[in-house]
This record gives C-alpha cells, structure tokens and sequence, in this order.
C-alpha cells in the first residue's frame, strides 16, 4: 500500500498536472500583472515627488534672485508657505556655505536632523526616509551661484506618506488577492481538467464493456471526439477489429486441428481396439501396425508443418537464399511427381527461364504443393503447364496452370486460410495429406517479401501465380523446413 502511494505521488495523474500546471500558470500572470502595476505606480510616484521637488525648488531660486540673493526673503516664504499650516506638504532649512543654519520651518530640527539629508551637489540626489510614522523624500540643492551673494544650501523634505500608504494599501490587496486567488484557480483548474479529460473516462467506461466473449463492441464515434482523440479512438477500434479477427481465426483454427487430429486418432484406436478384440494372425497385426504407422506419419507431417507455419511467422527467422534457375528448379519438382502424374494421365510442361535469389528447398516446397494440387484435381490425359518468366521490375514469376474443375469466385479470398474447404461437408481420401498446403505456399512466399495468386474460372482452367522479388528479404535466425514435398491443398 505504501509503495502504491509512493508511486502515485511520484507519478500524479494527467488531471492534477493540468491543475496544477493551470494554477501555476495563472498566479504568474497574476504575479506579473502585479509587478508591472507596482512598478508602474512607484515610478510614477517618484517622478511626480521629483518634479515636485524641482518646481518647488525653482519657485525658491526665483525668490531668492528677486531678494538679491538675501536668504532671509527665502527663510520667510518658506516659513510663510509651512508654519501656518497645519499638514505641511514639505518642510525645508536654509544652511549656509559653512553649513549654519539660517533658517527653518518650525519643528523641523526634531523631526528631520541635518545629518539625514544628502550632500548637496551638481546633480541633487533624492532619498526616502521613513521619520515617526510619516515617509519624506529629501534632497539638498545648492542656490545663489553666481548672483554676487554667497550660495545657500537648501535642505528640502516632501511628505510622501499619502503615496506610501496608497502603494502600501495596493500591496496588502495584492497579497490578499494571492491568497483568495490560489483556493479559486485551483478549484477551476480542476473543474477544467476534468472537462477536457472527460473523453478519456468515455473511453475507459466503454473499454470496459469489451471482453474475450464479446469483441464485436466498439468505440462509439458519436457524440463527436475531440480532435486529438478522434484518430485513437478510430486506431483502438482498428485494433479491436484485428483482435477480433485474429480470435476468430484462432477459434476457426483450433476446431479445424481438432478435427483434423480426431480422425486420425480415431482411425488409429479403431483399428487398434479391433485387433485387440480377439487373436489375430501375424499378418494381420502386420497389417494393423502398418495402417497405424500410415496415420502417425499424417500426424507428424500435421504437427511439422504446423510448427513451419508458427516459426515462419516470426521476422526473426531467415531464409537460406541462393541464386538458382527458377526453370530447373521446377523441372526437379516435376521429376519427382512424374510417377504420380503419369498414372492419371498428365502430362506437365516446364518452359521459360529466370534466375531467382531465394531459398531453393522452400521454392521447390512451394511448387510441388502447387502441382500436386494441379495433378490430383486434372482430369485424365490433360496437361499441367508451368511458366517461368521475369517482369520489367526483375521479379519472377511463376505460373502453374491446369484444366481441372475450378473454384468459385467466392472461395477464392479464403484459399490460403489453414484447413479451409470449399466444401466442408466433403471428406478428404485417406491417401491425402493434412491440408495445409496453400497455407504453406502463403507462408514460404510471404517470408521471400513475395505474393502469391490464384485465378480460376470454374469447369475451364485455375492458374496459380508466384511473384518472388528481385532480391528476397534475410532476417537473421533459420526456418525450419516442412516436411512433407507433396502435402495436399485441400481447398478444391
């Protein structure tokens, strides 16, 4: 349990990172709104405290010039514009060059010394200065320069507090605003969290009514996704499709096997229970084993190629390619089913030439299930014609062709299915093989990158088209081989 709260802590979920990611997000646009107002009112405060301070200070110069540079006409308008009143704007001490002072408005040397003030200088410097609860802005301004008179130093202190405690007053909202804004954008960046994740619970809800007895459910496509959930969902619903074909492939598969292995097996214990049932003679027994024998041997070319068909499906494996006479090749296939051929009738024909970059033993395995296929649905005394060219691209063909009974054209899209049958009512001759001929041609062309075809036009002629690639796909590993050269197709 706490190792799961540990994770989750370690890893929150999507809807409190958009929260949190929203509420952060927010608090610094707040945070910067905030800063620019802040600093956008102190700096105006300051410009207006300094064009206060050099108006006020030119007034004095001009008083001073009109007095004949007399600093007892400056002592008096200042003492006229601060002593009678009662909340005094400004405050200011005339000094001296020695630094004397002259003159001053009244209190003025309790409440704001000599020494909090600037130097005077060329360029007046002004600072802020915090005195019994009230804020001053001082400076000290050099007057009479040049006039005859000698020059007086001007201490002068403008009361801000009224500005301070604006700015003061603007803080305490901002910090509260901060705090009433953190509980609120954070509630509304989870409300909007939970909006925009509102399509991801859809989907979960409706993933959950899918199960292994059911795989037909999709993703309803309405009401509309959003834009970047609409390809998922479509993506999920392909997915499915295939989850539910392969599951229906896998159902039609394994009932297929089952009775592919019954018949067999039963023919097997058949015979076995009937000899069994009384003493038989040697010959007899004989008979029995060999019969036995026959249907093991059917169950390990099922099982072998079986096994071929499952490693063949996995890239890992490679192909053994070699560069061959696509012709000769055939012509060796041929050569080993002429016994068979001549007993129906059938003659086979091999012509044209191509080179072929494969693997040799799996392209004979291919077409000797192919022409076995053709002999054993040929009618007596016709012709099996096999044709060997290149296309323009550099591929090779192959081409089977025979006159036999054909296949319907709605049979055609399933040939290469395993165990499939055109007629599933009809039971294959106990000479026949396990049925997965197609199944494996489908399988060695597939590995070469190649195609493989199949037309037929019913009661006239069926064609078996192989395309290999110029230069056939190696991946690394081994396949292993089929077993038997002339397993049957049990599709016709």
């Amino acid at each position: 349990m706490q190792n799961e709260r540990w994770q989750r802590w370690r890893a929150p979920s999507i809807g409190a990172r958009l929260t949190l990611l929203y509420t952060v997000m927010a608090l610094l646009a707040v945070a910067l709104f905030a800063g620019v107002t802040n600093w956008s009112l102190s700096t105006n405060f300051k410009r207006e405290h300094v064009r206060f301070l050099q108006s006020k200070v030119a007034e004095l110069r001009t008083d001073l010039e009109e007095a004949h540079g007399d600093p007892h006409a400056l002592i008096a308008e200042i003492a006229n514009e601060t002593d009678e009143s009662r909340f005094r704007q400004y405050q200011a001490r005339v000094l001296d060059a020695n630094g004397k002072v002259l003159g001053e408005t009244k209190g003025m040397t309790t409440l704001l010394p000599l020494a909090l003030f600037p130097p005077a200088g060329r360029s007046p410097r002004v600072i802020e200065l915090r005195a019994r609860s009230r804020v001053y802005a001082l400076t000290t301004v050099r007057l009479g320069d040049g006039e005859g008179a000698p020059p007086v130093h001007l201490q002068f202190a403008l009361d801000v507090s009224r500005d301070d405690a604006l700015l003061t007053d603007f803080h305490r909202a901002l910090a509260l605003a901060f705090l009433l804004l953190i509980p609120l954008l954070a509630l509304t960046g989870h409300w909007i969290a939970a909006r925009a994740l509102s399509p991801l619970r859809r989907i979960s809800a409706g993933t959950r009514a899918i199960t292994p007895a059911d795989l037909s459910t999709r993703l309803p496509l309405s009401p509309p996704w959003p834009s970047e959930l609409h390809e998922l969902v479509q993506v999920f619903n392909a997915m499915l499709a295939r989850i539910e074909e392969a599951f229906s492939r896998l159902s039609r598969f394994s009932a297929d096997l089952a009775h592919e292995l019954r018949t067999p097996l039963g023919n097997l214990s058949g015979e076995i229970e009937v000899c069994l049932m009384r003493h038989r003679s040697a010959e007899d027994y004989r008979s029995a084993l060999e019969s036995g024998l026959e249907e093991c041997r059917r169950l390990n070319v099922l099982i072998e190629n079986l096994l071929f068909m499952a490693h063949a499906e996995h890239a890992e494996h490679a192909l053994r390619c070699e560069s061959f006479d696509a012709a000769q090749a055939c012509a060796w296939v041929v050569a080993q089913l002429a016994p068979g051929a001549k007993a129906r009738g059938v003659t086979i024909e091999v012509e044209g030439a191509a080179s072929l970059h494969a693997d040799p033993l799996l392209f004979r395995q291919a077409v000797a299930n192919l022409l076995t296929n053709a002999i054993r649905h040929s009618p007596q005394h016709s012709e099996i014609r096999i044709e060997v060219r290149s296309d323009q691209d550099g591929a090779t063909i192959v081409q089977i062709r025979d006159h036999g009974e054909g296949i319907e054209a709605a049979h055609l899209p399933h040939l290469f299915d395993r165990f499939y049958q055109v007629d599933a009512a009809r039971r294959r001759d106990p000479g026949q093989g396990t049925g997965l001929g197609l199944s494996i041609v489908k399988t060695i062309v597939d590995l070469h990158g190649g195609s493989v075809e199949i037309r037929s036009m019913p009661g006239v002629e069926t064609t078996a088209l192989l395309r290999f690639p110029p230069s056939a796909r190696v991946a690394q590993g081994s396949v292993p081989r089929p077993t038997s050269i002339d397993d049957d197709i049990t599709s016709r």
